[in-house]
């Protein structure tokens, strides 16, 4: 049994005694009502400052409940920068669930917490193969931009884009004759769509009546026409997006320089603090580890709305290459009294990701080489 009586109980109990006078039971009531309630609230701020300490990566085997929101267990965690699309058909949520459930796999999803609150988690999450579910979501259309979200974000440019590309591509909701809303409106869809059909249908056979009577001479006139301005059409597409495309390769390519240099670097730092014989450099005056590489993206930003010319297949490499990038990469100190472990884990990891951006940039070379889009000139 516990027998500790707080500080505040036992001045109480001595307060209301019989023996105290009407002055110290004044005094007694005004301490009862200002000093009780401050271990309440302190209490109170602690468990706010334990909860707000809540790790900021986590991993799990997830579970889709629909397009956008995951299930581990008891825990529902809603992919952050997309939103569900309301009012949609049984079958196309059905077909986004599984849509989700084939990116997620059987493997883990890392995820990077966005928000909390008391019912739902926010978070950014990518699978084993390293793809952002969320703007996976987008590319196949059963999700839209959470707007509010991603203002203002590095991933703003490239989730807008996800959109429109899944739009102009008629993927998901954006897909031809969707059935995603209830048939009243269907009904109406219907009815507009065979009264604008007719109509278009009859122009179609009187502006045909008319040119029959002008001549074949002008149909075929008009044919040659057309078929040349599509020629003309193509080839200004085609020589928009080598233009592009070679900018784009030459950008990645000096990056990818930029990459090696700084691997080299970070992985003589590394030899420098593995070496058992001697001691480090940082345990002299200590150090300053950059977390990333300083990589350029100025052509990527000026171009982002030109992304839909490269195909879905490289826009979305690319974009999962740039999405890695910082405009204004992150410093870590490292200080002379640090662990050797410590900096060595720190050191290790900025080393590690740049890796990773040297392959993401190999395997972008490899395609835009097999595309005909290589630039000449090499890094």
């Amino acid at each position: 049994m516990n027998f500790r009586i707080s500080g505040s109980k036992v001045f109480s109990m001595f307060c209301f005694s019989r023996k105290c006078s009407g002055f110290l039971l004044l005094a007694c009531a005004i301490f009862t009502v200002v000093a009780v309630p401050f271990p309440v609230m302190a209490q109170e701020q602690a468990q706010e400052e334990v909860q707000e300490e809540a790790p900021r990566f986590f991993e799990a085997r997830f579970r889709s409940a629909h397009a956008t929101v995951m299930v581990a267990g008891t825990t529902s965690v809603q992919l952050w920068g997309v939103q569900n699309i309301e009012g949609m058909s049984p079958q196309f949520n059905v077909s986004a669930r599984h849509a989700l459930d084939d990116a997620l796999g059987l493997d883990k999803a890392r995820c990077e917490l966005k928000k909390r609150s008391k019912d739902i988690i926010s978070a950014q999450c990518t699978n084993s193969a390293d793809i952002d579910l969320g703007l996976y979501m987008l590319q196949r259309g059963y999700a839209t931009v959470d707007r509010a979200a991603v203002y203002g974000s590095v991933f703003e440019a490239p989730y807008i884009q996800a959109e429109k590309e899944a739009q102009s591509q008629g993927q998901g909701v954006w897909a031809i004759g969707s059935s995603g809303h209830g048939d009243e409106k269907d009904g109406r869809f219907t009815l507009v769509f065979g009264a604008a059909l007719l109509f278009f249908a009859l122009g179609a056979f009187a502006m045909l009546a008319l040119v029959i009577m002008k001549g074949f001479q002008r149909v075929n006139d008009a044919q040659t026409q057309n078929l040349d301005m599509m020629v003309r059409e193509r080839q200004l597409r085609d020589k928009e997006r080598e233009i592009f495309a070679t900018m784009l390769d030459s950008e990645i390519k000096a990056n990818k320089s930029k990459i090696e240099a700084y691997m080299v670097v970070y992985d003589e730092m590394l030899k420098d603090i593995k070496n058992i014989e001697k001691t480090p450099k940082y345990r002299k005056a200590g150090d300053i580890v950059q977390a990333q590489p300083a990589l350029d993206r100025s052509v990527f930003d000026r171009n982002t709305d030109k992304l839909d010319i490269l195909g879905s297949g490289l826009s979305s490499q690319v974009i999962h290459f740039y999405a890695r990038i910082k405009s204004k990469p992150d410093f870590v100190n490292l200080e002379p009294d640090m662990t050797v472990e410590d900096a060595r884990k720190i050191v290790q990891k900025a080393y590690d990701n740049a890796a990773l951006l040297n392959q993401l940039s190999d395997k972008l070379i490899d395609l835009f080489s097999q595309g005909g889009y290589s630039s000449e000139e090499e890094f």
